[in-house]
């Protein structure tokens, strides 16, 4: 029983301390959510409770402040607020890679006041397209239950450090994460660009099986047959055909729309790429550099 005691004991100190790092999102009519203290003056919160930005307030422990929208991203449920004259401390980050099934998670809300529920880490997703059109690298999910007001909250370790953000969309009834890693950098670049600057290349593919030779050549079954190109594309000004068959990117194979959306999406918008490509029954590299995808 006593080591029982401990463990609720250090639950209890660590709530506490991530308390003031966590703030109210008032954004949506009697639907308070939550949100994280991501740097000065900067919460980070889910995009889909942001349903009246003109009356957008943020509640810390102390004081209620009007907020604005520096930017949002739909497609990872994602927006970062600017609160100026907010006090508290910025919540501390782990690596999301430190996790695997079974490890001991946190859920913490503050639609009204602090809230916690407690769980497991019951599995990691692999790429996953959102229901909004957005392509995530992959996914926490948890067995600790997202109650009204925890979207925009903080998946946090035993350690008491932030290694997903909560999001109800994500799962649609199973309490789902998005990594810590991805939430940086959107919220980096929506600090900068007040958006989610996304690479693209400007065609269209569909997976096709590779002759055995050219399988036995490429070391892989199958490539990603060019279908359409748009006008003046990067892959277009590349020189890329239609009709050609994209083997690789940067050396890495390509043989199913996912790894190619997995890789765009790591990519930054206006880098230097190699595409590997077969035309005519020979492989050909491209240079390619990425544009940015416009909604």
């Amino acid at each position: 029983m006593g080591r029982l005691s401990d463990l609720s004991r250090d639950l209890a100190e660590l709530v506490g301390r991530l308390g003031p790092s966590i703030v109210r999102v008032d954004a949506r009519r009697g639907r308070p959510a939550t949100g994280i203290i991501w740097a000065d003056n900067l919460v980070l919160t889910a995009d889909h409770v942001l349903e009246q930005e003109d009356t957008l307030q943020v509640a810390g422990s102390q004081t209620t402040l009007k907020a604005s929208i520096a930017g949002r991203d739909p497609g990872t449920d994602l927006a970062l607020l600017r609160v100026e004259g907010l006090k508290g401390v910025s919540a501390p980050r782990g690596r999301s890679t430190d996790v695997r099934p079974g490890h001991l998670v946190i859920a913490v809300g503050q639609p009204g006041g602090l809230q916690v529920t407690f769980g497991i880490v019951s599995g990691l997703s692999g790429s996953f397209r959102s229901w909004r059109g957005g392509q995530v690298e992959g996914l926490i999910q948890t067995t600790a239950e997202l109650l009204p007001g925890f979207s925009g909250g903080p998946l946090v370790d035993a350690d008491g450090r932030v290694i997903g953000v909560n999001s109800w969309n994500l799962g649609r009834g199973v309490s789902r994460a998005l990594p810590v890693e991805t939430a940086e950098r959107v919220a980096d670049s929506l600090r900068v660009h007040g958006r989610m600057r996304r690479a693209y290349l400007g065609l269209g593919a569909q997976p096709i099986r590779l002759s055995e030779a050219l399988a036995s050549q490429l070391g892989q079954e199958n490539g990603l047959l060019v279908v359409t190109i748009e006008a003046g594309g990067p892959a277009q000004r590349a020189g890329v055909l239609q009709g050609d068959t994209i083997a690789a990117i940067d050396g890495d194979p390509l043989r199913h729309l996912d790894e190619l959306f997995g890789k765009l999406g790591a990519l930054e918008v206006g880098s230097a790429h190699r595409l590997g490509v077969v035309r005519a029954g020979e492989r050909k590299d491209l240079a390619v550099t990425v544009g940015e995808r416009r909604p």
